[in-house]
């Protein structure tokens, strides 16, 4: 479960370095569809005055070292297991929010950030279900 955890945390994080790298900068996005640089360059692509892209490579970059140091040490994986759990269930109300900005609000998809949400989804049910083993 772990080595899962790990890939698809791997995955998300260089989906979240990407967009950041395209918050940062001007030129053009590549995206599934005409949507990405609408939405990752959007007033919304800010939290907290933080690119969101910033906070996706927090995020995922903190879910990859939490599975990490649970394989490596682990006496520490539960805890470190529920507490990315955690993380994920707000990192899914956090998704579920820009994506309605994303179809309500701005009327443009951007596939990366649907990538990231669906990375954060199937996590969290990943993580829950580590819950009951």
């Amino acid at each position: 479960m772990a080595l899962l955890v790990a890939a698809l945390s791997l995955t998300g994080l260089t989906v979240s370095v990407y967009i950041w790298y395209k918050q940062a900068t001007t030129g053009p996005v590549l995206c599934i569809g005409r949507g990405c640089a609408t939405v990752i360059r959007s007033r919304y692509g800010r939290f907290l005055g933080v690119l969101n892209g910033a906070w996706g490579v927090g995020f995922f970059g903190g879910l990859l070292v939490a599975a990490a140091v649970g394989v490596l040490v682990p006496a520490y994986a539960p805890l470190l297991t529920r507490l990315s759990a955690i993380a994920a269930g707000v990192g899914l109300i956090l998704f579920a929010y820009l994506t309605y900005i994303q179809i309500g609000v701005l009327k443009a998809v951007c596939s990366w950030c649907l990538t990231s949400a669906g990375l954060t989804l199937v996590l969290f049910v990943l993580l829950m279900a580590a819950q009951g083993s």
